[in-house]
């Protein structure tokens, strides 16, 4: 979690950076794609806050009113950190397309345009490079390709960095052809169509995200490959017959509850099922690092998980 809080840190003080030099170039270029990325990047400064409250609030131990922990209240901060991006990037992305459309400015110094937007680039690549190093760590603890892991990660501060930061340096790129575009043909046009694609690019960004944090509000529990590993892991034990039931829930960034029934054979005494199943919880925190709670239940015969829970 300290590689997290650091790259979230980096990432902030890289948006705050950025938020100063495109609001300048933006005052002296007049264009509607450098004001666009001035204002979404003022929401990046909020995404950046949001998310470094999550990630330290979320690193409480557990409690009598917390027993799993303060995890999920990390979800919690991501997901305002979506609606952020949503609000701040996407209706700045609006409001000022509609308003050089309708009102289109005169431009002003492209070389100045240009030079921020290339250290707006930069500034991007070294906040995406930051976040990707933490978010590879995730995916291989999980044994996830990136890609997958984007997509299923559990751990949304480090998921959220990567992408708003990947959004901005596709905004950045954007800008410069819409600037570029502007200068080329004398005419607003390409200025105003670039603002709209960058509100486009952020629309998708808070769109992954907010699905992403719903999920995770609600309790998602692991793809169906590794479920169907986790119940390998167990069935290839000595003296178990069966594994009717094993599902896992992610509880917290990178952290995982496992909860299982297994058939053991007859023959077996209270004790060694007690050993076999300590094994067995050893064996799946070694194979998936994340799982921090393993619950494993002797059962005679399999039994509906709704019965499992007024058991209990």
């Amino acid at each position: 979690m300290l590689t997290s809080r650091r790259s979230i840190i980096v990432g902030v003080l890289v948006a705050i950076a950025q938020t100063i030099a495109l609001g300048v170039a933006a005052g002296i270029t007049g264009s509607a794609a450098l004001k666009t990325q001035t204002a979404t990047n003022l929401a990046d400064v909020a995404v950046g806050v949001f998310l470094l409250v999550g990630v330290i609030s979320g690193q409480r131990p557990a409690d009598d009113r917390h027993p799993l922990g303060y995890g999920r209240e990390g979800f919690f901060w991501s997901f305002l950190a979506a609606i952020g991006i949503f609000v701040g990037g996407v209706g700045a992305a609006m409001a000022e397309t509609l308003q050089t459309a309708l009102h289109p400015q005169p431009a002003g110094s492209y070389l100045i345009g240009y030079l921020v937007l290339l250290i707006v680039i930069a500034l991007d690549t070294i906040a995406l490079v930051s976040g990707l190093r933490p978010l590879r760590t995730r995916a291989a603890q999980q044994h996830m390709k990136l890609a997958a892991y984007l997509w299923r990660g559990t751990d949304p501060a480090v998921t959220t960095l990567v992408l708003s930061s990947a959004a901005g340096l596709v905004g950045g790129v954007i800008a410069s052809l819409g600037l570029a575009g502007r200068q080329l043909f004398d005419h607003p046009a390409t200025d105003v169509v670039a603002s709209a694609l960058i509100g486009l690019v952020l629309l998708g960004t808070s769109a992954v995200l907010l699905r992403t944090n719903r999920e995770l509000l609600t309790g998602r529990g692991l793809p169906a490959a590794q479920i169907s590993e986790m119940r390998a892991l167990v069935g290839s034990y000595p003296g178990v017959l069966a594994v009717p039931d094993i599902f896992a829930v992610v509880v917290g960034p990178s952290t995982l509850i496992v909860d299982g029934d297994i058939v053991f054979e007859d023959a077996l005494d209270v004790s060694a099922v007690e050993s076999t199943i300590v094994s067995i919880s050893s064996a799946l925190r070694r194979r998936w690092p994340s799982i921090a709670y393993v619950y494993l239940n002797p059962v005679a015969q399999q039994r509906s998980r709704r019965n499992q829970r007024v058991d209990r």
